[in-house]
């Protein structure tokens, strides 16, 4: 008789913990969103690999303690000694190798990354890849990507933004070489050299937070200034509507400095910008702009060679030098000359604005207030088991 009762409650705790142990797991990110390749989840332990440059030339890469260099695929060591200059050029590298570093980061023509390089020779031009774990290549995008001296929750916010934009291309892009650049392409990241304290620590105090959308990394876009307003993402790029990037009322980016601004636009300089892509452009007699939500989705350009361009919005303010269309939150008033933009907000105005966030967290939100305000819908999330914070 006791022994039954034993084994109906053995059984009880079995189905309990089992029923526990899949509420947690239904909750949290497959497996599938979190390994890419030969990958571990290691959460922020994970390494990423991020083109530094293409190189035709020579390329000098140094330490000044112990160095070592190794083929990537053999293992075959190289070099393993005192850290020292180091030139490599494409006729000297046949196969894939490897640099490590010991106590200090690694230099690249003068410029400084943690983790290690990998170069590549593909058709005679260096591809030079840092690959480094996910915490510390944020250490280098988020100051680049916010200014320092915010607010922490705002800060916070950029961290889980980036880390999630970080996720989401390791998952998703087809790169076999490498997962992302480091040039806006995808985010800004100058390494070493770029770090602050203040941004480190926003890293380090949300290390493996994610926010995720139907049990997926969202695609996290962020900008500096919506002026008013963001934008859904179909509406500025071509591709899937992502219910998570919908438009939303901001009233926190009132400080930002790109808030309002004003700017002429000569037929000239249009002609001269359009030129940069299209072939043949003459003299322009005519544009129409299409708006939704007050912001610029497309332009129809009509010139004297009896040609029209047709564009989107951000297609468009991308032809032109950074910050001479600061975004397409804007009206045209036609002049003799050319145009003038009376506008609002910088750049694409999807997701997470910035200044917003500025604005929010010295109202007292917090990061994840910050986010979900802005990324409609998500939960923020464990990417997996965090046991990396340190540096």
């Amino acid at each position: 008789m006791n022994n039954n009762i034993y084994k109906c409650i053995n059984l009880a705790i079995f189905i309990i913990l089992s029923s526990i142990f899949y509420f947690f797991i239904s909750c949290s990110p497959s497996k599938e969103y979190l390994i890419k390749q030969n990958k571990t989840a290691g959460i922020d332990r994970l390494h990423i690999r991020v083109l530094l440059k293409k190189e035709s030339g020579r390329v000098l890469i140094s330490s000044k303690t112990r160095m070592k260099i190794s083929e990537v695929k053999s293992g075959k060591i190289l070099y393993d000694g005192h850290g020292k200059d180091m030139y490599f050029q494409s006729d000297q590298v046949s196969r894939p190798i490897l640099i490590e570093s010991w106590g200090s980061p690694l230099n690249v023509d003068k410029e400084r990354y943690r983790g290690m390089i990998e170069i590549h020779n593909v058709v005679g031009k260096l591809y030079i890849i840092n690959v480094i774990r996910i915490n510390e290549y944020l250490y280098g995008v988020v100051p680049c990507e916010i200014i320092s001296s915010w607010d922490i929750e705002s800060l916070k916010a950029q961290a889980v933004a980036a880390r999630t934009y970080t996720y989401y291309h390791l998952i998703n892009n087809k790169k076999t070489i490498y997962d992302l650049d480091c040039s806006n392409n995808f985010q800004v990241y100058k390494g070493f050299n770029a770090e602050k304290d203040a941004t480190n620590t926003a890293v380090d105090e949300t290390s493996g937070k994610i926010a995720i959308y139907s049990g997926k990394p969202i695609l996290a876009f962020f900008h500096s200034t919506c002026g008013g307003k963001t934008m859904d993402n179909n509406h500025v790029w071509e591709g899937e509507k992502h219910d998570y990037l919908k438009s939303v009322s901001c009233k926190f980016c009132n400080d930002s400095p790109y808030y309002t601004w004003e700017t002429n636009l000569s037929l000239y300089e249009i002609r001269e910008s359009l030129s940069k892509k299209y072939r043949g452009v003459g003299k322009i007699t005519g544009i129409n702009f299409q708006w939704k939500d007050k912001r610029v989705i497309s332009a129809v350009i009509r010139h004297s060679k009896n040609t029209i361009i047709k564009l989107s919005g951000n297609d468009l303010r991308m032809l032109f030098p950074e910050k001479k269309i600061k975004s397409m939150h804007f009206t045209a008033k036609k002049t003799k000359d050319g145009l003038i933009l009376s506008g609002h907000g910088w750049g694409h105005g999807v997701g997470l604005c910035q200044w917003g966030a500025k604005g929010m967290a010295e109202k007292g939100a917090n990061y994840k207030d910050i986010l979900k305000y802005y990324y409609r819908g998500i939960s923020i999330m464990d990417a997996g088991q965090n046991d990396y914070a340190g540096r």
